[in-house]
This record gives C-alpha cells, structure tokens and sequence, in this order.
C-alpha cells in the first residue's frame, strides 16, 4: 500500500482536514500493513527490546528479537568476500562433540583433507597417480606428496619434486650411490668413495688410502699370464698355481716350489731354429744339424776357431759405369753396379737407344699432328708450332662478360670491344677462343646468318684457321659473332682488303 497521511487542514477546526471517518479508515489502513508485514495480522512479531551492539533480529519461535548470529539455518555464501577478524583475534571453528572440520574438492567432490574432531589432527590424501600429475614446484615449495606410479613420496622444492627415501627403498636409490659400477655389488665388499666421479661405488674392502680395510686382504687385485688373466673379487679369492707339461707345484709355509718331472735336456742346444737367406731357409732338426757357409762367385768363406770370414776373391768383376752425373738443374749418384740413368726428351725433343747409340732427335716444338708442306708458313699456337696455309697471323680471343669479345694480339687494343679485323687475300688467320663453350666464336656472312665456310677450318669453341680466298671481292665484310643467341651483342666486323 502507498505511503498515506492524515490531513490535518490548515488550521484547527477550519473543516479543510480529513473527515473522523476518513482519517479512521487511513489509520485502520496503516496499522493492517503494519500487523501484515510485521506480524501474523494479529499480533507483531517484532520485538526489540535492549539490543546492544553487533546483535542481529532473529525468530525465537514466536517473534523476532535482538540477538547473536550463533548459528546458520542455511549454507553461506562469502559470495568473493573474506572471513576476517578484527584486533589481531583469532578465527575460531570449532564443531560440538567428535564433528570434523572438513575442505571440499569442489561441490560434488570429498572431503579429502579435514581436521578429525576425534583427535584434532589434520588428515589429509595428497595422493598422484603419476610424477607427470604433481602440481607446480615452485609455487608449492615445501608440498609433501606421495606418487603411486612408482610408490614414492616426494617433496616440492624449488630443484623440483625430490624423492623421500624410506625403508623399503635400497641405498642405491640415494643421488651420490652407483651400485652399478663393476657389474653390481658382490658378496663383503664395501662402498668407496669415487672422487673423480663423485660417487660411493662397491668395491673390495682392502688398504688403501683413505680408509683401511679388515684383517684378511687381497693377495692379489689381477694376475696375468702368457694366456689369460684373473682379477679378485674378495678378500678370500683364491689363486691356484698348477703345473703344465713335466712340471708340478707345491706349497710348504710362505713357500711355492715349481718344479720339473721330466727329463732334462741334453747339455748340447741347438744353435739356431731356422736359418734364412735370399732365396731358401733351413730349419735345424737336431742338435748336431749343420749350415754350411760356401761361397759364390767371387765369394770364399772359411772358418778359424770360432769366426767366419767371407772373403770377395774377385774384387771389381762388376762396376759403376759411373759415380755422377749432372744436368743444367739436377745432378744424379749412382749408389750401385746396376743403377740405370735414363735420358728422357724435353720440349721439343725425344731420345732413342739401339743398342750402344744414344739419339736425340729435334722436333721443334712441333704441335702433334704436324707436317711440313710445300708453300706453307708455321704459326706458333698454346701446344707448339703449327703449320699454316700461308702467311698467317693469329689472335687469342676472350670476353668482356657476356657483351663483347676482346682480342689479344698484332693491330687490337686487347682492352677494345668488339674491334673491326682487316682480312688479307690469301692469309691465313688463327682465332684461339679462349673462352671455349662458353662464347662459340662463330664466323657469320652476316649478323644471326649463314656460316663462312669457304677456307674455314677448326674448331668455334676452341682453335679456328681461316684462308681467306682469292676470289673474294675486296670490301666483302662478314661478321664474327657469339654462338649464343642471347649473348647477340657480342659481335663485330671482318673486313675483307
């Protein structure tokens, strides 16, 4: 109902103001809404007597009433907020009788951690499946968990999740303990120190530095022999000695006696086994064999007591024919009778021997192939002199990148590109092309045409002869160009004189 009040008029008694009756029927209307929301339509039930402070109204039954908030009648919802206490004064939960206090894993989880009211001490299940399932390190430090995966309890630092060993765990399992070292632990031995390693390692219990051993030690750590060996493995390994063939072993004391069975040897030995020379050997099968020393040709031998002499009874049959030899660079010692001295050709010569005649023959520096013919002229080429049509010149041909061809030799600048040749009637001219496949250098009756043929003879990719004909017109000018269509540009004139 909506907010209604009594009208007073503007002054007393001015009949302005609500009738008796009008002013009843507000004030019926007030006080219902009153006993409606605030009671059961009969009587209040709100009674505030002498509150004091931090009480709360709360049903007593029949009414509300000031009192403490001493119990929930329903689930709290913080809702974000805090449960704090003021004054530095403690947060007390404390439930009646044996109840626990108990931390829920989510609303449809369980309680797996809680205070038993029993006994008041904290429970706790911190169990994981697997290492791979324990929470962050760091952010846990000092965590205690226990893995199932490997039944391990460990606990959070900030190196990691570290194992706690217990009683059914080895000594093997501690960080500075290999008990695989030596193939694993054996029967009384002990754990030493590896500095280098920095580990404990089994090993026998014996004296040595750094620690001492028992009473008993080794005899021995390895005994080799001829074949096999044998290393101790305790303190009361045992070496047995045992006789071979003709030989036996005995102990009396500290003593070992090795002793022959069999016959002795007869005093006299044989003085070798197996006597060789350059082509044939002999092997002594007794002791009275005997090696005879003859002598060969030119050799005597003969024995006086008890030395040996061989003696060269034909001295200088074979000689050095000579003791040295020496050339414009070089010089040769013979260093025996059959040292052979060969006389080998140089450029432009070779040497020949039939029987006791030595010859040395010329040839000039001639290319391979060469011949000499009537009315020909020689030109000189990479491999040697070459024979020509008739009075030649000749050029060695590079390139100026992909752009030009360059020419090095009588009349051309060999810096210029692409320079104009003047052609002779009746010469002969040499092209060397440098540059190999690279710039096929073609001779063209015209730019991108027809090959010169006529007097043309070589090869564009390496040597090429041109004769120019007599019957050529003087002023006939031919183009020598690139074999390489994109290298066009490389192109210049042949001008016929």
């Amino acid at each position: 109902m909506a907010k209604q009040n009594l009208n007073i008029g503007s002054s007393a008694n001015d009949g302005t103001g609500d009738s008796l009756r009008d002013g009843a029927i507000k004030l019926n209307s007030v006080i219902d809404e009153l006993y409606t929301n605030l009671g059961n339509d009969t009587n209040l039930q709100i009674n505030v007597g002498s509150p004091s402070t931090g009480q709360f109204l709360k049903w007593n039954g029949s009414q509300f009433a000031e009192g403490a908030l001493d119990s929930l009648t329903a689930d709290l919802d913080v809702a974000g907020n805090k449960i704090i206490s003021s004054a530095n004064g403690d947060i007390t939960v404390m439930p009646n009788g044996t109840g626990d206090i108990k931390f829920w894993a989510g609303g449809t989880g369980a309680a797996l951690t809680y205070i038993d009211g029993a006994d008041g001490k904290l429970k706790y299940s911190n169990h994981f499946a697997a290492t791979g399932d324990l929470p962050e390190n760091v952010a846990h430090h000092g965590m205690f968990a226990y893995v199932s995966g490997d039944t391990t309890a460990r606990v959070a630092t900030a190196g990691g999740w570290k194992k706690l060993i217990g009683e059914d765990h080895s000594i093997g399992d501690l960080g500075d303990v290999d008990l695989t070292v030596g193939g694993g632990a054996s029967d009384g031995q002990v754990l030493k120190w590896d500095g280098t390693n920095s580990y404990w390692y089994p090993a026998n219990d014996e004296t040595a530095t750094g620690g001492g051993g028992g009473t008993t030690q080794n005899l021995f750590e390895t005994i080799s022999a001829d074949s096999g060996s044998t290393t101790a493995s305790a303190a009361t390994d045992t070496l047995t000695i045992a006789g071979g063939s003709n030989i036996s072993t005995s102990i009396a004391g500290d003593t070992v006696t090795i002793a022959m069975t069999g016959a002795l040897g007869a005093p006299d030995q044989n003085v070798f086994t197996v006597f060789g020379t350059d082509n044939n050997s002999k092997t002594a099968s007794s002791t009275s064999t005997t090696v005879n020393f003859i002598g060969g040709t030119g050799i005597s031998t003969d024995v006086a007591g008890d030395n040996l002499t061989i003696t060269n009874s034909s001295p200088n049959v074979v000689q050095n024919v000579l003791q040295g030899i020496a050339g414009d660079s070089g010089s040769y010692t013979a260093n025996a009778s059959d040292s052979t001295v060969t006389i080998a050709g140089g450029t432009g010569l070779t040497s020949a021997v039939s029987s006791n005649t030595l010859t040395m023959n010329a040839e000039l520096y001639m290319q391979s192939g060469f011949s000499v013919g009537e009315n020909k002229a020689l030109i000189f080429g990479s491999n040697g002199i070459e024979s020509v049509a008739s009075a030649g010149l000749g050029w060695n041909i590079g390139a100026n990148g992909s752009s030009a061809y360059r020419f090095t030799g009588p009349g051309v600048g060999s810096s210029d590109d692409n320079p104009t040749l003047y052609l002779y009637r009746g010469f002969t001219y040499r092209f060397a092309n440098d540059t190999g496949a690279s710039h096929p250098f073609k001779l063209r009756v015209s730019a991108g045409g027809a090959a010169v043929t006529d007097g043309v003879s070589g090869n564009d990719e390496g040597v090429q002869y041109y004769t120019v004909p007599m019957d050529l017109a003087a002023g006939t000018t031919y183009k020598y160009q690139c074999g390489i269509p994109s290298h066009a540009a490389m192109i210049g004139d042949l001008v016929i004189v």
